[in-house]
């Protein structure tokens, strides 16, 4: 691991500690839940991913310097901080704007951005409606998972709304598990995986290096069970429906590109037992 990645995975680790006794009375079991067990070492989160997003949003850079961004989406502030891990100081230069329709990941990343010395506009919204005409566009849309919280019927939609932000020859660019013939479209926990995360919970917990003291294991047993009830998400069947989504959107040079599997290694996902590969979809708006 780089030390830049060194870095970035630490100062995502360390908001999300900070960031704990604020966000438990927020009462968000989903949020609440992803950034326990991130903490946990239970999920990765976006950590077996960040070296592969930070050298696309580089390449992008590079190809065309950045002045706005939008992040569409935000469970944390996990996002952000990859974000951030590949412009370095050259963030503060820019717009950067987190669209989210829960108030709980806007927080996170405001408190990140604090704490890291850059300015953010917060954009509280649902993704799936229009965004603000007089509101400017970016050069950049960045996403990560988004379409698993969409039902399939309004995926089309909200990447047209996605592209109608983007800047001319602005970018798109969103990550993507599919699961090809692997299971329902409808993906929840069934009662055993429930137990089995609650059981890696509770023994990361008794854990020294990882313990949460803010939390006794009753407390953390009741998150992720909420966790684990409020994740419901719907799986994309496969790559061509990225791409074809994205072109009907109106975006040109699109490249949907499979993430290398040494790139998932040691993944743990957020659903036990999920099979899935990830794939990076690109796409421009025309200019």
């Amino acid at each position: 691991m780089t030390p830049a990645r060194a870095a970035g995975k630490e100062a995502h680790r360390a908001q999300l500690l900070q960031a704990l006794p604020d966000l438990l009375p927020m009462a968000s079991a989903y949020h609440t839940g992803w950034v326990v067990l991130q903490l946990l070492g239970v999920i990765s989160g976006l950590s077996s991913e960040r070296a592969q997003i930070v050298r696309h949003l580089r390449e992008l850079a590079r190809a065309r310097p950045l002045a706005s961004v939008c992040i569409a989406g935000s469970a944390d502030c996990g996002l952000l901080s990859v974000l951030h891990e590949a412009l370095g100081d050259g963030i503060a230069a820019l717009e950067v704007r987190i669209a989210d329709r829960s108030p709980v990941p806007l927080a996170l990343c405001r408190g990140y951005a604090g704490a890291m010395g850059f300015a953010l506009t917060l954009e509280l919204s649902d993704l799936r409606m229009p965004p603000d005409p007089a509101a400017p566009r970016a050069d950049l849309v960045l996403a990560h998972s988004l379409l698993s919280f969409i039902a399939p019927g309004e995926r089309a939609a909200l990447l047209g709304q996605l592209a109608a932000r983007l800047a001319p020859s602005g970018s798109l660019l969103l990550y993507q598990s599919v699961r090809a013939q692997h299971g329902p479209a409808l993906l929840a926990y069934a009662p055993q995986q429930v137990e089995r995360m609650v059981g890696a919970s509770l023994a990361a917990q008794r854990t020294a290096a990882l313990r949460l003291a803010l939390l006794s294991e009753r407390e953390l047993e009741q998150i992720v069970r909420a966790f684990c009830a409020a994740k419901t998400t719907h799986a994309v069947a496969s790559s061509e429906e990225l791409a074809a989504a994205a072109r009907a959107a109106g975006l040109d040079a699109v490249r949907c590109e499979r993430l290398p599997a040494r790139a998932l290694e040691g993944h743990r996902p957020a659903t036990p037992e999920s099979r899935y590969v990830k794939w990076m979809l690109q796409g421009q708006r025309a200019g």
